[in-house]
């Protein structure tokens, strides 16, 4: 295949530092936009020995010349879009910046693409936290809109951008409607990684564990796992939108507990906080993924579990 060239944005996150491993297995060329070169920013891709097998460009803002010259300097035949904050928590703080993060430079892209290059195959992550308190537990590509949190608003925002420039213009644009998935890879500001923390800090002399609601049910998958998903999505000759997920839910209690059964911690160690819950939560959601199995036969492999156990060794894949 000619111009196995490929341009992330978001390339340090979770999912692009998988999607860049993933891609220069395929021996793709791959390019990453970052806000910071500085040896902190890049340690997921260290992590993953990549560090040096990529091409990254330096752009703080994400304004329009700046994207216009990285992507005309590159070329790419793809472009993932994967940037933007990221934590539901943090967006209540920070509603613009959340906003302003996952769909300005996506906005700048599109309209490049539609002016000078519509070949290009764009890719963008969208969310689970669209769907929201939706009447139905689980939520395929037809399911209702409903967010209920700033980064649920703004990836929503993000969804339709991309599927208004795709039937309006013309433009190779796909959305990946994403559940929750884990990796060692994940940020800090996760209840997941919190959770795996406390674990592996445990000692006779902790606190202990303070969570806000141990009851909302979440579907729960495997990082890398997820980004196959994603590859496949904009490699696809046909531009749509898919729901990646298991298409199965845990509680979050039930995540506790996996993590607590390995590490030999009571139950007792565990405490609901009400100052930690949210006016506004989810409460139980889970994918109907029948569309991505049926179009590219692509399943999660990890069960929650499995999952659990990964994260608290600390395991890549």
């Amino acid at each position: 295949m000619k111009n196995k060239k490929a341009l992330i944005f978001g390339i340090t996150g979770q999912d692009g530092a998988y999607l860049s491993k993933l891609l220069l297995k395929k021996k793709y060329k791959v390019y990453g936009v970052t806000r910071s070169k500085a040896k902190k920013n890049l340690l997921n891709l260290i992590k993953l020995g990549i560090n040096k097998k990529i091409n990254l460009f330096l752009s703080k803002n994400l304004n329009k010349n700046e994207i216009k010259n990285i992507i005309v300097s590159v070329s790419p035949k793809e472009i993932y879009y994967l940037a933007g904050q990221s934590s539901v928590g943090i967006s209540f703080k920070q509603p613009f910046q959340t906003y302003k993060s996952n769909n300005l430079g996506l906005f700048h892209i599109l309209e490049h693409c539609r002016i000078y290059n519509k070949k290009i195959k764009i890719y963008n992550s969208a969310s689970s936290e669209c769907f929201g308190n939706n009447k139905k537990i689980y939520c395929n590509e037809r399911t209702p809109f409903n967010p209920i949190s700033p980064y649920g608003k703004a990836k929503s925002f993000g969804f339709w951008l991309m599927k208004y420039y795709r039937e309006n213009f013309n433009i190779n644009a796909s959305n990946g409607i994403l559940f929750n998935h884990e990796s060692p890879l994940r940020k800090k500001e996760f209840v997941t990684e919190k959770i795996i923390k406390y674990a592996r800090n445990f000692s006779k002399k902790s606190n202990k564990l303070l969570i806000g609601n141990i009851k909302i049910q979440r579907d729960w998958g495997w990082a890398n796992d997820f980004v196959t998903a994603i590859y496949l999505i904009n490699s696809s000759k046909k531009n749509d939108d898919y729901v990646i997920g298991t298409g199965k839910y845990n509680s979050l209690l039930k995540f506790i507990k996996f993590v607590f059964e390995e590490k030999n911690i009571s139950l007792k160690m565990l405490k609901e906080s009400t100052k930690l819950k949210r006016s506004d939560e989810i409460m139980k959601i889970c994918s109907d993924n029948s569309k991505i199995k049926r179009k590219f036969n692509w399943t999660s492999k990890h069960n929650l579990r499995e999952i659990s156990s990964k994260l608290l060794n600390k395991e890549l894949y």
